[in-house]
């Protein structure tokens, strides 16, 4: 009864933002950054942390500036991704260019499954219209992790699967990947990657906006498994509400035991340099070292260990 509760609560909700011209919901979009910032300081230390880490050379004024750009940008793809809801093609069309598709339809035409690498950058719930803009995958699907609330996960597989995007729970993706790829037909699947691994067992670092930093290397392990070819999604927001989405080709970094991820993080910081108000700051990226976390491996496996 409290999912449906919730359920109707959101649809409601949601749906008559929806509606909204962009305008309004610019304007929502700016009061609801206001009420973070000013009233509710939503993971404000995080972010303030993740800043300063990042850009130490900036000075506290520099790093307020794009405290404050960065929570407009978070409202702004809060409100456009809401929109999703009953926005137009045509007026989607209008706001987002995608280019580089060939890439994809040409390694789709050789048989290869395809691979898109993004982060939680520009507007990532958007991504599922680059699905429209191919020829040849006969299935575009992406990987998620549901939400403990129901009634929301509902509502983002509803935006998310606007263009047929197929849902793939990131529990069972080694096993439907490896059915898609038996099946023979064409497929690409979508991974953002690019924040702190959920696993506990995690052992793979690297340097990352200039930070000793674990990776996720699921993306390539299951790569390997189905022979899958590796694009990545470079955005880039032109202005409010309008994005740039290239495909470009990824060159795997000689000598990395995870060639292909190696290179999406390099390229990811690229991204991230040219416009860093629009990636995650908000997200605990660095919550623990390299030193903390073989400590904890460590007593984990020798209780011994712990107690001395």
């Amino acid at each position: 009864m409290k999912d449906k509760l919730l359920h109707l609560f959101y649809t409601g909700l949601f749906g008559s933002l929806a509606r909204l011209p962009f305008n309004a919901l610019y304007k929502v979009s700016d009061a609801m950054c206001w009420v973070l910032l000013h009233v509710w300081h939503y993971r404000r230390r995080v972010v303030r942390k993740n800043l300063l880490r990042v850009f130490p050379e900036r000075s506290d004024a520099e790093r307020r500036e794009l405290e404050v750009a960065f929570y407009h940008h978070l409202c702004d793809i809060f409100m456009e991704s809401i929109k999703s809801l009953h926005i137009s093609d045509e007026e989607l069309r209008q706001r987002i260019v995608v280019r580089g598709t060939e890439l994809v339809d040409e390694y789709a035409r050789q048989g290869y499954p395809v691979f898109m690498l993004l982060g939680h950058y520009a507007n990532w719930e958007w991504i599922p219209y680059t699905y429209s803009q191919f020829s040849e995958p006969i299935v575009c699907a992406y990987l998620y992790r549901p939400t403990r609330d129901k009634a929301s996960n509902d509502i983002l597989l509803r935006i998310r699967s606007r263009y047929n995007g197929v849902p793939i729970t990131q529990k069972r993706a080694v096993r439907t990947l490896l059915e898609m790829k038996r099946a023979g037909k064409p497929f690409l699947v979508s991974f953002v990657s690019d924040q702190h691994p959920n696993s506990k067992v995690m052992k793979h670092w690297t340097t990352f906006l200039g930070q000793d930093s674990m990776y996720v290397t699921g993306a390539e392990e299951i790569g390997r498994k189905v022979d899958a070819r590796y694009v990545f999604c470079d955005a880039t927001k032109v202005s409010r509400g309008h994005y740039r989405y290239t495909l470009r080709p990824m060159e795997p970094v000689e000598g990395e035991e995870f060639p292909y991820t190696i290179s999406y993080l390099r390229m990811m910081e690229t991204m991230i340099h040219r416009q860093p108000e629009l990636w995650l700051w908000s997200h605990n990226r660095w919550n623990i070292s390299r030193e903390e976390y073989n400590a904890r491996q460590a007593a984990t496996s020798n209780p011994q260990y712990a107690s001395n």
